[in-house]
Order: structure tokens, then C-alpha cells, then sequence
């Protein structure tokens, strides 16, 4: 289905006037339960249905209200003035844009074969003379597993979840849904193994701590592949710390650390 420049695939895919946009699984889902109901109101309990369905092993409100602000970000809508997503207040959701297939939308410019030539001229010299790159780099994929509260900081461990989640986001690193991570967390099964069953590349564990009148964050990121630690972070944080700053800096290490190159 396309609205306005998106286009949500068969595939389950986002785009952006035909470019990929990266989105996390779950809110990815709600995206599309939204756009193929356009001009409904759809419940909050309509969408832990069918999205999350009859079992839910986290707060579902707040997973919801994360994938509604991530779907948002992507967009780059606004909840005050919106121009896909309305919320109605106490029951759900209404998609306001206009969808429609894409095929009744997509748009076909002819090109002539003569503007092609100069273009393919240019490829085969490259690929004679090996100046052409045939690698792209691709996210790596972090589960991020919810953070454990240590030392009396009530809900610190949740915040923190959130706010990496939240700052990786906004890099090219790929991020398994917190609801997953945490359904997967409860199974008691290796961390490492998580990751291979989830096809993540990376695992990050974290938790917080009293520390004197703040609190410690402290963070691992772990090599699926070779059980090896790839990155650690530790942080202190008072009342007046810069949350968002703090876990952007976080956020850039982490996806530092992951970049990776591959052949398409």
C-alpha cells in the first residue's frame, strides 16, 4: 500500500520513494495493520490482538505507545498536526493519509534508450578497470535485552531500555523489538543462542545501579559469532544528566563497533 511518498510492501517492507527505510519489526507491523484499515479508528485492543495476540508478557501499553513514536520519527509526523497517524484519545488510532495499491499509484517516466548509453558506458568501464564497488554496508542487528535494576533504582533499568533503544534508532544499527527481548529474556536460554535464533549479530546487556545520589549504567555488547565482547560502556547519571545526550553517545558507540560490509 503507498501513501504519499511510503510505500509498505507485500514483503513487509518500508520505503521511501523507492529507497528502504529501516524500522523495527513490531512497529513495522502496526504500520501495516494501520494503513490497510485507512479511515478507521482502530482500538489499542484491536492492535494487541492481532499484532502482539491473546498473551502478552510485557507492558503493552508501553511497547504500543513505542512503536506509535518510532513509526512517527520514520514518518516524520507529527501527533499535535498529523498527517498520517491520528490518535484518539483513550481508544486507538486512525491512519489519515490516503493509501492505495501501489500499482494505481506508481508512476512509469519513459526513458529514452539514447540518455541510457552514457550511463552503461560508465558502469563497463568500471567494472574493466575494478574501479566499481560491488559491496554495500548493511546494519548489523543488536537485541538489546531489557536492562536489570540493581541497588534500589526502581524502573531505572526500563528507562534505560528505552532511551538506547530509542538512541540506536536514530543509527544504522537494526534493533530486535523490546517485546521479543524480552519474552526471550524470561526463557533463561544462553544470550548468545538468543541471538542466533533471533539472526542478530550482536547482543547488548546492560544494567543500572544505585551510585551515591545517581545511578551507573553500565553496558556489554557481544559478538554473536565468536562469543566475544566487542564493546563495554559504563555511565553515571545525576538528577540533571542529559539522558537523551548520554545514550546518543551510546548509541554512536555501539553502532561504531557493529558496522560491517558485505556483497550484495
Amino acid at each position: 500500500m503507498r501513501f504519499a511518498e511510503f510505500e509498505v510492501t507485500p514483503a513487509g517492507d518500508l520505503l521511501r520513494d523507492g529507497a528502504p527505510i529501516h524500522l523495527q519489526p513490531q512497529p513495522l507491523k502496526v504500520l501495516a495493520y494501520l494503513v490497510s484499515h485507512a479511515g478507521e479508528l482502530v482500538t489499542r485492543d484491536e492492535l494487541r490482538r492481532h499484532i502482539w495476540g491473546e498473551e502478552t508478557f510485557v507492558d503493552f501499553d508501553q511497547s504500543l505507545n513505542w512503536c506509535i513514536r518510532r513509526i512517527r520519527e520514520v514518518l516524520g509526523d507529527d501527533a499535535s498536526a498529523p498527517r498520517f497517524i491520528q490518535t484518539v484519545p483513550r481508544r486507538g488510532y486512525r491512519f489519515i493519509a490516503v493509501a492505495a495499491p501501489a500499482a494505481t499509484v506508481a508512476a512509469v517516466t519513459p526513458v529514452r534508450r539514447r540518455s541510457l548509453r552514457p550511463l552503461l558506458a560508465t558502469i563497463l568501464l568500471a567494472l574493466l578497470t575494478g574501479s566499481f564497488a560491488l559491496t554495500t554496508t548493511r546494519p548489523a542487528t543488536v537485541l538489546v535485552l531489557p536492562f536489570d535494576d540493581l541497588g534500589g533504582a526502581a524502573q531505572a533499568g526500563t528507562v534505560a531500555t528505552h532511551e538506547l533503544i530509542h538512541a540506536l534508532a536514530k543509527t544504522r544499527v537494526g534493533v530486535i523489538d523490546p517485546l521479543t527481548a524480552q519474552k526471550f529474556k524470561n526463557s533463561g536460554e544462553c544470550i548468545l543462542e538468543l541471538g542466533r535464533q533471533l539472526d542478530a549479530q550482536y547482543v547488548l546487556l546492560g544494567a543500572v545501579r544505585r551510585a551515591g545520589a545517581g545511578v551507573r549504567v553500565t553496558a556489554q555488547l557481544f559478538r554473536v559469532a565468536d562469543n566475544t565482547q566487542a564493546w563495554v560502556g559504563e555511565q553515571d547519571l545525576d538528577a540533571n544528566a542529559d539522558l537523551a545526550g548520554v545514550y546518543a553517545r551510546m548509541a554512536g558507540e555501539i553502532s561504531s563497533k557493529t558496522q560491517r560490509s558485505s556483497i550484495d
